[in-house]
């Protein structure tokens, strides 16, 4: 019973120190606050805020190898928002070459199966400190053919719904803590609900 305490007391002493480590201020005017959220499902833990304010109050869970979030003032008209996926790969299988064969290899269009590549992913508002990030992106005459329609009207950088586009979007790899998981993050356009640098891979 001691050790049952004393583990779940160093559980809260984790959380309490990982929760006070967030990258930015939460939103003002919303009372919001950053806390700890964990999935035992999907393996990760990262921060999360909390608001009081209905109109930004969302709650977090896991469904069907995804960290979802949702408003619960109004869940029918806007539904959840998919934020992160997990994903697994052989322990031996590069990083890169795992997302090409997962979801380059499957894209349905000839074009774009042919021109997109995987590559770094860079944005200045997303540190990766010590984790791999990446994206896919078209190349050659294909990418010119993309920027042309990109000039006409919004539209995804033509190598799927995976692919870049116009939300912040990428895959993370941990080699730290896991050689067979890695993450697609989605953060939106607007400045996430989540502390991207704060999410972690456990359970290994």
């Amino acid at each position: 019973m001691a050790r049952c305490l004393l583990a779940a007391l160093l559980s809260v002493m984790a959380l309490s120190a990982y929760a006070a480590q967030p990258s930015r201020p939460p939103e003002e005017g919303f009372g919001c606050v950053w806390q700890p959220f964990e999935s035992r499902e999907l393996g990760i833990r990262l921060l999360v805020q909390n608001c009081t304010d209905p109109s930004m109050h969302y709650e977090f869970s896991a469904k069907d190898g995804w960290l979802e979030e949702h408003r619960p003032s109004d869940p029918v008209t806007f539904g959840p928002a998919q934020i992160v996926r997990l994903l697994t790969k052989p322990a031996d299988q590069p990083i890169a070459a795992a997302i090409q064969q997962q979801f380059v290899a499957t894209l349905t269009d000839p074009a774009a199966k042919a021109s997109c590549r995987v590559g770094p992913f860079k944005n200045a508002e997303v540190k990766a400190n010590g984790k791999q990030l990446f994206t896919i992106m078209p190349t050659g005459a294909y990418a010119k053919k993309i920027d042309r329609e990109l000039q006409k009207e919004p539209r995804d950088f033509g190598c799927g719904e995976f692919g870049g586009g116009q939300s912040t979007a990428y895959f993370e790899y941990h080699p730290g803590e896991s050689k067979t998981k890695f993450l697609y993050v989605d953060t939106g356009q607007d400045e996430p609900l989540f502390d991207q640098d704060s999410i972690e891979i456990i359970g290994e």
